[in-house]
């Protein structure tokens, strides 16, 4: 005579139930791994267009001998769109955040020295690192001194 228990085709509960933990898991952790992902693609063309718009800036620093005022005033900060007309021979299209929505805050910044026009700076604001501000001869008064240099 067959025990019953052998006879029985199928899983328990208990088996169900960790296999479902398990796909769980795995799920939690790939989203997790393409949201990082992600943020790190965002970050490398936030690289890319920067130094697309610091290679215009230099192209019309070398011509004009000064870096272009878009802002109202200098060492007063504005975005980076404000640059279209100034380096539109240097460069086709002023790159925006890959994040930023017409109207909101978030794309980069621009802001030039007042003191013989021989400096700027643009802020980034990274995902995966701190956000922090590049160019040339910043002043450290830009945004904050808390913002570091990139």
């Amino acid at each position: 005579m067959q025990k019953v228990w052998a006879v029985k085709k199928g899983f328990t509960i208990v088996e169900l139930l960790v296999a479902i933990v398990v796909i769980g898991i795995l799920i939690t952790i790939t989203i997790a791994s393409y949201t990082s992902i992600q943020a790190r693609a965002r970050d490398s063309e936030r690289d890319s267009d920067i130094t697309q718009v610091k290679i215009a800036l230099e192209k019309y620093h070398a011509e004009k001998s000064m870096y272009p005022a878009a802002c109202v005033d200098d060492d007063t900060v504005c975005t980076i769109s404000a640059l279209a007309i100034e380096l539109q021979p240097y460069i086709k299209v002023i790159p925006h955040d890959p994040r930023y929505v017409s109207g909101s805050v978030d794309d980069y910044s621009y802001v030039r020295s007042d003191t013989s026009y021989d400096g700027y700076a643009i802020k980034v604001k990274y995902e995966s690192r701190p956000e922090c501000k590049t160019g040339e001869n910043i002043d450290t008064t830009w945004w904050s001194s808390a913002i570091p240099s990139c």
